[in-house]
């Protein structure tokens, strides 16, 4: 998983040896001993089973082998017991030993512009915060930032844009000292370059025997600093336009998810947008915030109570506003395809295609060669479906209809981005029985469905994009999301870790080795 916020700083030992669970000291233990994962999950919200399996034991084992004297260490297998309980004593009497062993089981996994389109949402609403006010200066928050791939992939999207250094800043927390001595280095492994899309490394980055080492330009538009989600801000009451806080809510439990959703919210500007992981997008509807309407950027922003009150039963009638069908309620319509209402009383402008998503306001400020910041263009689609396998293994993938020639998925994105369901239904339909059966093709039919709160449908287009693409990244967290709100917690955490194997796969196999250890950039304990 991602580096967390999570362990309290200010932790008080007492709090927890007054705990039931601290009884069970009279008795040995093992680092299975279910101790561990209660205090897990009581002082970081983490679900233990979230981090793979046996994870926790093992970083348990890791931590007692460093902690125990010489002699303990070697005979630490003859003397478990012995030996875990008191590491058990050491972690409830040492806030550097939590801090510890919280480092041994979130290793980063990230890259540069992970989820591109969100970068790309940043930078226009960014330039059209300032456009509307020259003398504004926009905040931005990372958190947890990880390594730095993820405030400085911000930096550099904002600079690329042509908005100056001066009219911005970027706070970056986590509460791994060890990812921010990383971030401050600025020097990356090939790890961290994904996607195929390098030409923001040629204009930003240097290559050494090192490493690529970020330009010194980029590192000084960002703050660092150690820090705890649930704890005061080091950056005090201060607010923001934006909040990056991506792939790392899904691993805690969801009284968790709650508290770190109203924290960010208050830490939220009015008129500010959260962004969210592909597979988080569900939670965030369960509080008083809306989707953004930006395709696969996984944007939030906060919506007036009557207002959402009126967008759930635009989607799920009488029920969902009683909270009976508050369950579902948090998946259905999450990703950015339509229609939830703004933030200023004002119906939004439609969503720019994919293909014109980056903004064409520039401030006056900015020189006039400023590069555009612009995600890569669609590829069309191949002629032949990828990966295709038989039709008849798929089921009655389409509908008895006529193939209009010349149908494109990108026809299809751009009718569901507008709210046009039924038509970007129809589209998507044609565009199978023309191309056959398509990964993409079936996604983008789950994603429709899922907005339209028909979780059968849904997942049974998600599931047919798998069986064409197993690794297919998006549809493997949608149908997560979608099994986790159905009560499935274990067939969900299977499809992220797949999706998570899916994602370290990414890493471009033609760039050559560089002296950075993997582990540090993006490989997993599992």
């Amino acid at each position: 998983m991602t580096s967390d916020l999570t362990v309290p700083l200010n932790y008080d030992p007492s709090d927890f040896l007054n705990h039931d669970l601290h009884n069970k000291l009279t008795r040995p233990m093992n680092a299975t001993d279910p101790c561990f994962e209660a205090w897990l999950s009581q002082e970081t919200g983490i679900d233990a089973s979230s981090l793979g399996i046996n994870a926790l034991e093992r970083a348990v084992l890791e931590r007692v082998r460093a902690t125990q004297s010489a002699a303990s260490a070697e005979s630490v297998t003859g003397l478990a017991d012995g030996a875990v309980h008191a590491y058990w004593q050491l972690l409830n009497s040492s806030p550097d030993e939590r801090l510890a062993l919280v480092e041994v089981l979130v290793v980063p996994e990230t890259w540069f512009f992970r989820d591109r389109e969100a970068f790309v949402a940043l930078a226009r609403l960014a330039n059209e915060k300032l456009v509307r006010d020259p003398s504004r200066v926009v905040r931005v928050l990372s958190v947890p930032c990880s390594s730095g791939e993820e405030p400085y992939s911000v930096a550099m999207a904002l600079l690329d844009a042509g908005i100056a250094a001066e009219r911005f800043t970027i706070d970056a927390l986590d509460i791994s000292a060890r990812a921010i001595e990383l971030a401050q280095q600025g020097v990356y492994g090939r790890n961290s370059f994904r996607g195929g899309e390098y030409a923001f490394r040629d204009r930003h980055f240097s290559r050494t025997d090192a490493g690529w080492v970020l330009n010194e330009r980029i590192q000084q538009t960002v703050r660092f600093a150690q820090a705890n989600l649930f704890e005061p801000s080091p950056t005090g009451g201060a607010r923001y336009d934006f909040i990056f806080c991506r792939n790392v809510l899904i691993y805690f439990h969801r009284d968790a998810q709650d508290r770190a959703i109203h924290l960010l919210d208050a830490r939220l500007a009015d008129d500010g947008t959260i962004f969210v992981g592909p597979a988080e997008t569900g939670l965030m509807m369960r509080h008083t915030l809306s989707s953004a309407r930006i395709p696969l950027a996984f944007a939030f922003q906060r919506t007036p109570p009557e207002e959402a009150a009126q967008w759930r039963f635009t989607l799920f009638g009488k029920a969902a506003n009683a909270g009976v069908a508050a369950g579902y309620a948090a998946v259905a319509a999450p990703h950015g395809l339509a229609g939830a209402p703004g933030t200023d009383g004002m119906s939004k402008t439609p969503t720019l295609p994919f293909t014109q998503a980056a903004s064409a306001f520039v401030p006056a400020s900015a020189p006039a060669s400023a590069p555009a910041f612009s995600p890569p263009a669609l590829k069309p689609p191949p002629a032949a479906p990828r990966k295709a396998k038989p039709a008849s293994a798929l089921g009655h993938a389409t509908p008895a209809l006529s193939a209009t020639p010349g149908v494109s998925l990108a026809e299809a994105r751009q009718l569901a981005d507008a709210g046009q369901f039924d038509k970007a239904e129809r589209v998507a339909h044609e565009f199978v029985i023309v191309h056959g059966p398509h990964a993409d093709a079936f996604y983008l039919l789950g994603l429709i469905a899922d907005a339209q709160g028909h979780a059968a449908d849904a997942s049974d287009y998600y599931r047919k994009a798998l069986y064409l693409e197993p690794a297919h990244y998006e549809a493997l967290t949608h149908l997560a999301a979608l099994l986790d709100v159905t009560g499935d917690s274990a067939g969900a955490q299977q499809l992220m870790r797949r999706a998570q194997r899916a994602a370290a796969k990414a890493a471009p196999p033609g760039d050559a080795p560089l002296n950075s250890p993997r582990g540090a950039h993006g490989s997993r304990r599992h």
